[in-house]
């Protein structure tokens, strides 16, 4: 059973271990191959072997060495194995439900993501997103999962764009990116929550990272340049 952990968790980030030995079939080894980088201890919280059975690793209380650049307000969760055919049914099958049981214990307010996401890596080499049934803003379409509302988008008057904070997704957050002039993929996430903090610092607002009236109404207003693809 999933314990929450008292940190804040948005995104949960799927690994593989570049490896199908099978001595290398647990997180005792991953462990050791960490600490021998000089990590204080394995990167992952949570291992799934071959055979489906979980294991735990770094405390759920602590923040991941796993995604560089991206540990913070994540989960990190690696299955054994290398090549994509090797990996197991059984794996999957364990990996469907602890994503499931993560999701329903955050009310489906977090995404699911891949290693090579955020990084120039192929890990996870498997299809991550067929098995975990992700859309396109990574929320779990699994039977029985809890599913966030998307922030949709109201039109230009920012009384009734809805407010946006880290953790929401959907046409709204990407309407804001583009004002941003940031990544529009709809996911308000840390980089997203960054930018916005800037952008409030820069025109005198209240750096608090929510997107409310007073912030909608400056994006909407801020001067930019308009190119017309020619």
């Amino acid at each position: 059973m999933f314990n929450k952990p008292s940190r804040f968790v948005d995104r949960v980030f799927i690994h593989c271990s570049a490896s199908d030995h099978a001595n290398h079939d647990n997180v005792a080894t991953m462990r050791r191959w960490h600490l021998e980088r000089g990590w204080r201890d394995v990167g992952y919280h949570l291992f799934i072997r071959k055979s489906g059975m979980l294991e735990d690793g770094r405390s759920l209380e602590e923040t991941p060495a796993a995604q560089a650049g991206n540990n913070m307000g994540t989960i990190a969760i690696c299955l054994h194995g290398l090549k994509e055919d090797k990996f197991t049914e059984a794996q999957f099958d364990r990996l469907r439900q602890l994503c499931l049981e993560i999701n329903n214990a955050y009310g489906g307010a977090l995404t699911f993501h891949g290693h090579r996401e955020v990084a120039a890596k192929a890990c996870p080499v498997f299809d991550y997103k067929s098995v975990l049934k992700l859309d396109r803003f990574g929320r779990l379409s699994l039977n029985g999962a809890d599913l966030q509302d998307l922030a949709e988008d109201a039109g230009d008057d920012p009384e009734t764009l809805p407010v946006l904070r880290r953790g929401d997704r959907g046409p709204a957050v990407a309407r804001m990116q583009k004002l941003l002039v940031v990544k529009d993929d709809g996911i308000f996430g840390p980089r997203t929550d960054a930018a916005v903090r800037d952008f409030q610092s820069s025109k005198g607002l209240t750096r608090d990272g929510v997107v409310g009236p007073i912030t909608w109404a400056a994006l909407l207003a801020n001067d930019r340049i308009e190119h017309d693809g020619s």
